[in-house]
This record gives structure tokens, sequence and C-alpha cells, in this order.
């Protein structure tokens, strides 16, 4: 509910604290798209290129 309100306005949402339930159904960061979402990526994979360092906690595949 939270972040299609933020989405609405043209903003995002990063959940900050919730029940371990909740924080594994829901990506911490809102996840990007298009080129944004290719160029994170690209920047963690130089960072990190065996995904070993929090894997999944931006959304999930980062």
């Amino acid at each position: 509910v939270m972040r299609s309100a933020t989405a609405r306005c043209g903003g995002h949402a990063t959940l900050i604290r919730a029940p371990a339930a909740l924080r594994a159904a829901v990506d911490v960061f809102e996840p990007q798209g298009g080129p944004l979402g290719l160029l994170t990526r690209r920047v963690k994979e130089s960072f990190d290129p065996r995904g070993v360092l929090g894997p999944g906690r931006m959304w999930a595949g980062v």
C-alpha cells in the first residue's frame, strides 16, 4: 500500500523496520527499472562480482 501511494506521487519508499516475516516478503529498497536499474545492477556487480555481499538485500536479484 505504501509503495503504490508513493509511486503515484513520483516518490519511493524504503523499508526501515519490520517484523522478520514482512522483511522476508518485501524488498528493502524500491525496485528500480529501466536504465537506472541496469546501472545499479552493474555497479553492484563491479564491487561484488561473486554476489556474496548482501544478496537480494536491495531487491530481488541485486
